[in-house]
């Protein structure tokens, strides 16, 4: 059923032009191929092109389809390309040096408004930017109309227990199980350790005397995670992790969950058994040396997986549900924090009036280090704002339809995935001025002597609202923002404290991390 054109949503018009021209060009190729195949003086030739016909026929039933939906406002219009080769440029937009994934949204934002659809990971998704309409999906997490939904791939690595996968009573079980241990007021446990893990590392670090590259910050990152897990470092458990978790990560890319040898997802799906019989041994461990009783079973992220209980004081987990989890958290925790250091030392050595700025506040901060100072150190928060403001070290996130819903005037159905993007709302003009433009500014106190007025983006990035939506929302919001924040603030101030640090060789990444891969090189403080 055609709507009247005044209903239309902009750029639906271009969209159907596109729906038309494909199909006129899958049309062809089936007159083409029924025509060869009358002519085909070999069995094998007829069969061939009899193939080719029905899947050129194919191809025009789903380019129907879709418009249908479109014209039914059942879909959003969105410039969707032809097959493998819109797949080779998404790979090439997400690849190492280029940002064309970020522009491509942002063109698309301009053409068709902040609801459009696209194509990622072989499948069609409905990308949602707005600040209203994320806070209208992450409500469907509450009132389950909408649910996670992780492209195919993607939820294969991260395995059936992961609390990511989990959907209703489960998922919230699982959420008010772990939560706890990334509480505001319980990360502070984690102060006195992350301390001495980064000071230890800084001193490695700095007495190289060589620029190093910022992948040493995902071994940084993999040992906080493994001290307040497990109440100490072993370091070489720790290689060991790493070195599998970026086999896992490479499956990311995989455009299929099909395990052929010596594809992404079938190596990627390797490593991942790898990871799971090592934490299986450390589990094992760990259960040995603190029992239930334990002081470690109550104050670390390993003690709360496994001893956590029920209402009716059951156990929680199974121990493959354990390990999918631990999985999940390394991964929330890993490449995140790798990519929010080297993007912040990125921006300050781009903008060395923040970065001065920055050093004086770290300088008066008293020894040994306090939460509450780190957490209302003014240019400490704008500038660590701001820097994931510029580059959100997660794109987005998906959900999908759990039941036919309405929203603007769309009819989406049952089954429709959602792609909401971070990086749309943190690029919106209307929201930040000079969007484009590092600006640590935007986020300081009105009293603070740096506060520019005209650059008041009016936005508190610390109440986690769909204009700063870094960490998701809803009910997948990020377990782990209050731990993510804590590990940024300690090195951030720790290297701007003892440090002289120059930044070199800056190269841009997008997928499956969003940020920068840097040099640095760490100097001694004469005075240290």
């Amino acid at each position: 059923c055609r709507l009247p054109s005044s209903t239309i949503a902009p750029g639906m018009w271009s969209s159907l032009a596109e729906h038309l021209i494909k199909t006129i060009f899958y049309s062809l190729f089936v007159i083409h191929a029924v025509q060869s195949a009358q002519r085909s003086s070999t069995t094998f030739s007829y069969w061939i092109n009899s193939i080719i016909g029905l899947f050129a026929l194919w191809m025009v039933k789903g380019e129907v389809d879709i418009a249908i939906k479109r014209l039914q406002l059942k879909l959003p219009p969105g410039c969707l390309g032809f097959p493998i080769y819109r797949e080779i440029k998404f790979l090439q937009a997400v690849s190492i040096g280029g940002c064309g994934l970020k522009q491509k949204l942002q063109n698309s934002r301009r053409k068709y408004g902040t609801i459009f659809t696209e194509h990622f990971f072989g499948r069609l998704d409905v990308v949602v930017g707005g600040e209203d309409d994320l806070t209208w999906l992450f409500s469907g997490d509450r009132n389950a109309s909408t649910e996670m939904s992780w492209p195919p791939n993607i939820a294969m690595l991260f395995g059936p227990g992961a609390v990511g996968n989990q959907t209703g009573k489960y998922h919230r079980s699982l959420r008010r199980l772990m939560e706890p241990c990334f509480a505001p007021k319980f990360v502070t446990n984690y102060l006195a350790i992350i301390d001495q893990t980064t000071l230890e590392e800084l001193d490695s670090w700095s007495s190289s005397g060589e620029f190093l590259s910022s992948e040493l910050f995902k071994m940084y990152a993999l040992k906080l995670f493994y001290a307040a897990s497990f109440g100490r470092v072993d370091e070489d458990v720790i290689v060991t992790l790493h070195d599998d978790f970026k086999i896992w990560l490479g499956g990311f890319f995989a455009f299929t969950t099909k395990r052929i040898p010596g594809t992404s997802i079938d190596k990627g799906m390797k490593a991942r058994d790898r990871i799971l019989n090592t934490l299986d041994r450390l589990i094992e461990k760990f259960m040995e040396e603190n029992p239930e009783e334990s002081e470690r079973s109550q104050t670390t992220i390993m003690g709360r997986l496994i001893y956590g209980k029920d209402k009716d004081n059951n156990r929680m987990m199974t121990r493959d549900e354990i390990k999918d989890n631990v999985l999940t958290l390394i991964f929330a925790g890993h490449d995140t924090t790798y990519a929010s250091i080297a993007s912040l030392l990125y921006h300050l050595s781009q903008n060395p009036d923040a970065m001065k700025a920055l050093a004086e506040e770290s300088s008066s901060l008293s020894e040994p280090l306090k939460s509450e100072e780190l957490k209302n150190a003014p240019v400490l928060n704008a500038c660590m704002h701001e820097s994931w403001r510029m580059d959100p070290p997660a794109g987005g996130g998906f959900r999908k339809a759990v039941k036919d819903i309405q929203y603007k005037g769309y009819s989406f159905d049952n089954g429709t995935i959602f792609n909401y993007s971070i990086f749309l709302p943190t690029t919106d003009e209307s929201l930040y001025k000079n969007h484009d433009k590092f600006n640590m500014t935007r986020f300081l106190p009105k009293d603070h002597p740096l506060y520019q007025a005209e650059m008041d983006a009016g936005i508190d990035p610390l109440q986690g609202r769909t204009n700063y939506p870094i960490f998701g929302g809803g009910s997948h919001a990020c377990l782990g923002k209050a731990f993510a924040q804590l590990e940024l603030r300690v090195l951030a101030v720790r290297m701007m404290k003892h440090y002289k640090i120059e930044v070199r060789n800056p190269q841009r990444i997008l997928f499956p991390i969003n940020g920068w891969n840097i040099e640095f090189k760490l100097t001694k403080m004469k005075d240290e």
